[in-house]
């Protein structure tokens, strides 16, 4: 299999089902036969992060597939969120472990899809939280207060 050099709107809604794997059978996702199908939205979402109106525009393969794996994984997360956790007569049914993993994998293609964002859309922020009520913590004399 060759690696792609351009996309086409079809040919970006089965990278994105390829992505979604298992969930998109759950969730009965298809790519059209001649159109993106149930992604026609997160296709066209993942176009214009990219910043451009065309698909023939996004020529940055990485770039176009980072945007992708977001659009998509966003989607199935908007969709899960109708899945249940219920227990009757001693069985029990957890759909929202599905979700958890989606919301898992987003995160995952967000954090990928961060380099290819220059307007700062995608914000990954480290900082320290020092807890103020905890009593078993040391508390340096350059933060201690009187």
């Amino acid at each position: 299999m060759t690696v792609p050099s351009v996309y086409s709107e079809k040919s970006l809604a089965e990278f994105m089902q390829a992505e979604l794997g298992k969930v998109a059978v759950l969730l009965a996702y298809a790519a059209g036969a001649a159109d993106a199908g149930s992604y026609a939205e997160a296709v066209n979402e993942s176009v214009l992060r990219y910043g451009s109106v065309l698909i023939a525009d996004c020529t940055e393969i990485l770039k176009l597939r980072a945007l992708a794996r977001v659009e998509a994984w966003r989607k199935a997360c908007n969709d899960l969120t109708t899945v249940y956790k219920f227990s009757s007569d001693g069985s029990s049914f957890e759909r929202e472990t599905v979700y958890r993993q989606a919301v898992q994998n987003l995160n995952r293609a967000l954090g990928l899809a961060a380099e290819y964002d220059p307007g700062g859309a995608y914000v990954i922020s480290i900082s320290r939280a020092v807890p103020v009520n905890d009593p078993y913590r040391y508390t340096p004399e350059d933060y201690q207060t009187l």
